[in-house]
């Protein structure tokens, strides 16, 4: 057994809890700040990738921990979520190794101030990349109370406000190790770096527009049961006549409403086009469809004349929930019957980030990515709207880490952002991505929102900026890698 004494190990217990405590569900967001700093003084003894291992067990254990409500549909998820969370710490792992590794070579100060951040960064760009990609417990996340700490998101989008959280760990750390201000006052300068993207101009003047949020908490195995069809669309469409009646520009349902195919039966689509003509306004819904024989999960626009104007299907759907990664192959394998009684059938994959009549619809499990709402501004989405279902994780803090991300995916592009939800948050973000509105249950929120035109550099250029600096970084590591080498000569 692989022991690094009674002190590290407390370094190691105190980082990993610390970063689960700055994340969305519990009120400790500045933690995030300082939580990396004892992982860094766990990292003076001959361990490197351990600790930082260690750490991510602990870390992602913690703040993962919503997935526990997952064990009333099946007994799969606790192995599952086991799986997820050693996978994960792999990461952590992975950067505490490098980081070690790196102030050998190059010193602790570019070590802490430089490369750990961009390393940091990464590896949580290439955590949310692929079909088992996840960004949650992104350190950015632990400032989404903090919306003046994260304007510079609309620029270098929300890695780099993870590159600066890093920063700061490490200028603290080392004014701590070395006993020198100088340290103390680059965490705080850098802070207040970030405090100045307040000052970064936020497009105004939008088209303002009401909209009413139709909220619900229906309990899955409910919402699961297909004898609930008629008392489900009895409640939404009382919901959708109180929506009605404040005379909005705009009504939003939640992701999948009905245990049914809403535009595959006439009379589910001729409820809906009713309460349409009579709010005299477009409403947008979502539904699972059925089209040749495949199942999407969409959302819907339907205009004030009850006609469907757009379908938009998801084109992220979520692993193991909607899809089987690799099912072709566990079939191979003679594993094809444990992956069907987890998950019968594969939701098939819409092709295109296509806005419905300028308002972009990343559904549940896409907000909690940057791409798919930045695609959508690209394409001509003035306002973004998440439809989502999160009463699978109900009374968790999975609610909070969900809402989060739609604070994050406004600032970046720029646009008012509305989620309408079933067992979760409700609300609206304005472009500042501060919280306008918000509600957790059954109920109508009605509130005005713009419809905005202008990009941000982040809409137009994404990661490409970020990735510049990485590779300036690198370069100027390599050089000074080969000059230690030659000796400084």
């Amino acid at each position: 057994m692989i022991t690094f004494g009674k002190r590290k190990d407390l370094f190691v217990l105190a980082s990993g809890v610390g970063l689960a405590l700055a994340m969305p569900g519990f009120p400790l967001g500045l933690l995030v700040f300082v939580g990396l700093v004892p992982l860094f003084f766990a990292l003076d003894g001959k361990h490197g990738f351990l600790p930082g291992y260690l750490a991510g067990i602990v870390f992602f254990g913690l703040d993962l921990r919503w997935g526990g409500t997952l064990l009333q549909f099946s007994p799969l998820a606790l192995p599952g979520m086991i799986v997820l969370v050693v996978y994960l710490a792999v990461y952590l792992g992975a950067f505490s190794w490098a980081t070690r590794r790196a102030r050998r070579w190059y010193g602790e100060g570019w070590t802490f101030l430089v490369v750990a951040p961009a390393l940091y960064a990464g590896l949580e760009i290439l955590r949310a990349t692929g079909p088992l990609g996840t960004a949650f417990s992104d350190l950015y996340l632990g400032l989404y109370r903090f919306p003046f700490l994260i304007q510079w998101a609309s620029v270098i989008g929300p890695w780099g406000i993870t590159a600066a959280i890093v920063f700061v760990n490490g200028a603290i750390y080392l004014g701590v190790r070395q006993r020198r201000w100088r340290f103390i006052v680059a965490a705080a300068g850098m802070i207040g770096f970030l405090a100045a993207g307040s000052l970064l101009p936020v497009p105004s003047g939008g088209t303002p527009v009401k909209v009413a949020i139709v909220a619900s908490a229906v309990p899955q195995k409910e919402k699961l049961d297909e004898r609930n069809l008629l008392p489900l669309l009895q409640m939404y469409m009382t919901h959708g006549q109180r929506a009605a009646a404040s005379h909005p520009g705009l009504i939003v349902f939640p992701e999948s409403v009905l245990p049914g195919y809403i535009l595959r039966e006439p009379a589910l689509q001729a409820r809906f086009a009713s309460l349409a003509r009579d709010a005299g306004c477009p409403i947008l819904f979502g539904t699972g469809d059925l089209r040749a024989g495949k199942i999407y999960n969409s959302v819907v626009l339907m205009s004030p004349q009850g006609k469907v104007v757009g379908e938009y299907d998801m084109v992220h759907p979520v692993p193991f929930g909607e899809y089987i990664p690799g099912r072709e192959l566990l079939d191979r394998v003679g594993l094809g019957r444990l992956a069907a009684s987890f998950l019968p059938v594969d939701l098939s994959r819409g092709t295109k980030f296509s806005p419905l009549d300028g308002i972009g619809t990343p559904i549940c499990f896409e907000s909690t990515f940057s791409t798919p709402a930045r695609m959508f501004v690209r394409n001509g989405a003035d306002l973004l709207v998440t439809v989502t279902n999160d009463a699978w994780f109900a009374g968790s803090s999975e609610l909070a880490a969900h809402f989060a991300f739609a604070v994050f995916r406004a600032v970046e592009n720029r646009r008012y952002f509305v989620q309408a939800a079933n067992g979760g948050f409700s609300g609206v973000v304005d472009p500042h991505g501060r919280i306008t509105a918000v509600h957790v249950g059954d109920g109508v929120i009605v509130t005005e929102v713009h419809w905005e035109r202008v990009r941000s550099p982040y809409t137009t250029c994404g990661e490409r900026p970020l990735y510049a600096c990485f590779g300036v970084i690198g370069l100027i590591l390599l050089w000074r890698l080969a000059w230690n080498r030659r000796g400084g000569s």
